[in-house]
């Protein structure tokens, strides 16, 4: 099953995919927020049902259930209009221009399509590997090394382990 369809399905709890999917803070906030005013009607429709008004019952399950609402909706928003596998042909293009323009030395046009891909897809640790190394290539130290812990800190960038800590070493030497 595709990752955008497990995103969808987190939905039912908001601020769940957006941790699931890299939105750390984000889904951290929205999940809280939701906690707090769903265990505010759950407390006020249960616990104190004599002790507080009923308008503010009815307010705090009506705020529960928009924010509910208001979570999904972004979530289905997003993994429809914003999630890098919407942007797959475009990254696979602009990788392969990429590909060729450092092939052929053009340092500056490798970059830009390098960091083209990574504003539609800031997980890429392939795109990393290869943006370090034009840094190498091109003489600038501090922006490989940047580039390089952001590959090893992504998921698919262990892949690339010895391979940069070589490039490292060769940098310090």
């Amino acid at each position: 099953m595709p990752r955008r369809f497990w995103i969808a399905a987190l939905s039912l709890w908001p601020g769940l995919p957006q941790v699931w999917s890299g939105q750390e803070v984000m889904g951290l906030i929205l999940a809280s927020v939701f906690a707090g005013t769903l265990n505010l009607a759950i407390v006020t429709h249960l616990i104190w049902t004599e002790a507080v008004p009923q308008a503010l019952t009815t307010f705090a399950t009506a705020l529960a259930v928009g924010i509910w609402l208001a979570g999904l909706a972004y979530t289905l928003w997003w993994v429809w209009r914003c999630h890098p596998e919407r942007y797959r042909a475009e990254i696979e293009r602009l990788y392969r221009e990429a590909t060729e323009h450092y092939l052929r030395g053009r340092w500056n046009d490798a970059r830009r399509r390098f960091e083209q891909i990574l504003t539609m897809d800031e997980t890429d640790a392939d795109v990393y590997m290869h943006l370090g190394t034009l840094f190498v290539r091109i003489d600038q130290p501090d922006e490989a090394r940047r580039a390089f812990r952001q590959c090893l800190e992504l998921e698919g960038g262990t892949k690339w382990g010895w391979e940069i800590r070589r490039a490292l070493d060769q940098m310090d030497e």
